[in-house]
């Protein structure tokens, strides 16, 4: 069956064979309208000789010009497309002169067609993978047949084995249009991935799903991508299984992207520890414990923990770290154990204040939830 043929198109196909003949030329639709022409004044008219060729698939030539039923003499040759008249071409002028182009014409008129037929569905078959990747990572019921038929227009045999998520997402939101403007290019790229399924959820990620293998097979070209653009995106790769499991792999992905530290751009699931546990952890229930215990300190106050943490809670190296006395470091760990109640030298309460700073790489505090602050602290 043909596609229909938009206007923009038909417009381009007169244009283009007008340059070449030098002659007026109708694009002329299968009921007989004339949807574009080089004479403006004619698009939209109805033309009988037109329909002729349409129905009977035959070129019908006009001798001459017969003003009072508005026709100019020429030729209107149809197009043919899977075996159906898609359009007729009408050329005005001295049939003798203009007959030469004929062939041409039908040529060059079947080669745009052609053109925007396969743009066409690849369009299509890119809605369909990204409708395809949406239930997969959201865990929507699958028709198998319909999952069996997008694999296989993607070249991909599936029968069975492991699956694997990768997710690159935007570094932040100022970078979303340097994001969007990488995508022709990130196109390539994973276009070039064996076996894999991948689509731009504009404008804030890409989803690609491959097999286990070829996941590790690309990894180093995936962590060379996030090196290279480190200002503007992050990768993280999720945990491998089923493909019709892959909400699951698509979730920790997300989860290692959240979970990075600064000049962190890749990460998987072998890099996460605590954080395969917050997954699991509801939104209500990760702003309670952060009201808790982070709620009454301030960005300062983090870094100081983040570095105290990164120096295994040694006061030695991370007041050299932070190039400060170690007397103000005391000071400073004293000030935290008086705004949150949990003293950062000791083991339990520095776990919980551990605990808290990654948690909220995840779940940002939300300030002026009141509820959180009744829950008691033998309940964390």
């Amino acid at each position: 069956m043909a596609l229909p043929v938009h206007i923009q198109l038909a417009q381009q196909i007169v244009d283009t064979l007008k340059s070449i003949c030098d002659h007026d030329i109708n694009y002329i639709d299968p009921s007989g309208l004339i949807r574009a022409s080089t004479d403006r004044t004619r698009v939209s008219e109805y033309h009988e000789d037109g329909l002729t060729a349409a129905r009977t698939g035959k070129t019908v030539i006009v001798e001459k010009d017969d003003p009072e039923r508005g026709v100019r003499r020429g030729i209107n040759m149809p197009i043919l497309s899977h075996g159906d008249v898609v359009a007729v071409i009408g050329i005005t002028g001295d049939p003798d002169e203009v007959s030469r182009y004929a062939d041409l014409a039908r040529r060059i008129t079947r080669l745009l067609l052609r053109e925007q037929e396969i743009d066409l569905r690849e369009r299509n078959l890119r809605t369909r993978t990204a409708h395809l990747i949406r239930c997969l990572c959201e865990n929507e019921p699958l028709n198998p047949v319909y999952m069996k038929e997008v694999l296989q227009a993607n070249g991909i045999e599936h029968r069975g084995g492991t699956w694997c998520t990768a997710v690159i997402a935007v570094k932040s939101e100022e970078q979303t249009e340097a994001f969007t403007a990488l995508e022709p290019e990130l196109n390539q790229v994973f276009g070039s991935f064996e076996n894999t399924l991948f689509t731009f959820f504009y404008p804030l990620e890409y989803v690609l799903i491959m097999p286990a293998e070829t996941m590790q097979r690309q990894s180093s070209l995936l962590r060379a991508i996030a090196a290279q653009y480190s200002g503007i995106l992050k990768i993280g790769t999720g945990s491998p299984g089923k493909l019709t499991r892959q909400h699951i792999s698509v979730r920790f992905a997300r989860l290692a992207i959240a979970s990075m530290g600064p000049g962190i751009n890749y990460a998987g699931i072998d890099d996460m520890d605590l954080e395969l546990l917050f997954s699991e952890v509801s939104c209500d229930t990760a702003q309670a414990y952060l009201h808790k215990c982070m709620d009454r300190i301030n960005d300062k106050d983090r870094e100081l923990l983040e570095a105290y943490f990164e120096c295994d809670m040694s006061l030695k190296k991370t007041s050299e770290l932070l190039f400060i006395h170690k007397n103000t470091l005391q000071y400073q760990l004293n000030r935290i154990q008086q705004r949150t109640g949990y003293d950062p030298r000791s083991f339990r309460d520095a776990a919980v204040l551990y605990t808290g700073l990654k948690l909220e790489k995840i779940y940002p505090l939300q300030h002026g939830n009141t509820a959180a602050h009744n829950v008691e602290k033998d309940k964390i």
